[in-house]
C-alpha cells in the first residue's frame, strides 16, 4: 500500500472520529425539559417485541395458492374477452 494512501486513510479516520464526538446542537436543543427528564424505555428482547415470521414452507404454500387463484381468474377473463371479440 502506498504511503500517501495510508496517510489519506489515517486522515479520514481521524476526521471521522472527531466528528463522531461533536455535539449536535440542532438536535439536542430541540428537546424540551420534560422530554429530557423522561427515563429511557425498558429494553425488551427482539424476539418478544415482534411476532415471529411464518415458516417458509407455509408462506410459499400460501403464495402458491394465491398465484394459482390469480392465474385461474386471468384465464377465465381472457376466455371471456376472446369470446366477446369473435
Amino acid at each position: 500500500m502506498p504511503r500517501s494512501f495510508a496517510l489519506i486513510i489515517c486522515a479520514c479516520s481521524i476526521a471521522l472520529a472527531a466528528t463522531a464526538c461533536t455535539r449536535v446542537p440542532e438536535l439536542e436543543d430541540r428537546l424540551t425539559a420534560d422530554l429530557k427528564s423522561i427515563p429511557y424505555p425498558t429494553l425488551v428482547p427482539l424476539d418478544q417485541a415482534v411476532e415471529p415470521l411464518p415458516l417458509p414452507g407455509t408462506q410459499s404454500a400460501e403464495l402458491e395458492q394465491q398465484l394459482a387463484a390469480r392465474s385461474a381468474r386471468l384465464k377465465k377473463r381472457a376466455k371471456a374477452l376472446s369470446s366477446v371479440s369473435e
